[in-house]
């Protein structure tokens, strides 16, 4: 949908989960010397000015990252880890939340891809126009990875995209979700992907919205499915992990997301216990 502007959302509670897994599983694909690429689907401006009338005017950063690092220091570097920590905090002392397309280009190094989504005209204006401004890091750093802008429908982009020249690598999905059937064409959308490249890590932000039950399971199920019938091991190669910051019953309205959710595909070694221990932290600070 091309109403959507993340915009008026960055740096929410589902901003946080999202990004916290997406930072842990960059951090992990550092660890070899080997060169991998980053597919985002729905990449949005890249990063957002905490000023931005539009923020402002849902108040929901204010009541996310603004709120969540105003929690302990101790508690902070649990759910994040020394190194994103360091940088959100950069970032927002500079007014400004980083998006997944910043995050990655914080972390990845001159031999790295990272391929970039955004259909939405304004937005993908946006997205170019800041991928082009220099990272805020506190390192020397001045190496920037392989950088590969689309401004194409996600599914079509991805199909085209899988498997990558560098075959180490994930993708984010993190669509609006604005339909119901947004649920299933994401399904759909990381099923034709899966089957061209299975060994790569997928993370796919849902949501949680109580007239959309149906929908995320379906979503969750069909993701979970997929990945059980190609593997044959008893390790989970589908996990998810969901925050709930409000109560369900109290949630009114169509638009109303009381937490949200990460399935995560290969996961990185580690994950499940980073995020066992982040999302008590997490939910603790913005309940």
């Amino acid at each position: 949908m091309l109403s959507y502007i993340h915009a008026f959302h960055a740096g929410n509670y589902g901003d946080i989960l999202k990004h916290a897994v997406f930072a842990f599983t960059l951090q992990h694909l550092l660890k070899k010397e080997k060169p991998f690429c980053v597919i985002d689907t729905h990449s949005g401006s890249g990063k957002y000015a905490l000023t931005d009338e539009r923020l402002l005017k849902t108040g929901e950063a204010q009541c996310g990252i603004q709120k969540l690092l105003r929690a302990p220091y101790s508690d902070l570097e649990k759910i994040f880890g020394k190194d994103f920590l360091s940088i959100l905090e950069l970032y927002v002392k500079k007014g400004l939340y980083p998006g997944s397309p910043e995050i990655a280009r914080t972390f990845l190094r001159e031999k790295d891809q990272l391929i970039l989504n955004e259909l939405h005209p304004k937005v993908f204006e946006e997205l170019k126009l800041n991928i082009k401004s220099p990272v805020l890091t506190q390192n020397a750093k001045t190496n920037s990875p392989s950088i590969v802008l689309n401004q194409k429908d996600a599914k079509t982009m991805l199909n085209a995209n899988v498997p990558p020249k560098i075959k180490r690598g994930c993708v984010i999905i993190d669509p609006s979700y604005e339909d119901a059937d947004d649920y299933e064409q994401t399904a759909q959308m990381f099923v034709s992907a899966y089957k061209k490249w299975p060994t790569g890590t997928y993370l796919i932000w849902y949501p949680l919205l109580s007239h959309r039950q149906h929908e995320i399971e379906y979503l969750k199920q069909t993701v979970i499915a997929t990945v059980e019938k190609t593997n044959n091991t008893e390790d989970k190669k589908a996990v998810f992990y969901e925050i709930n910051i409000k109560k369900e019953e109290e949630m009114t309205g169509l638009a109303k997301m009381y937490g949200s959710g990460m399935l995560a595909v290969n996961p990185p070694y580690g994950l499940n216990e980073k995020m066992a221990e982040s999302i008590p932290l997490i939910e603790k600070s913005l309940r």
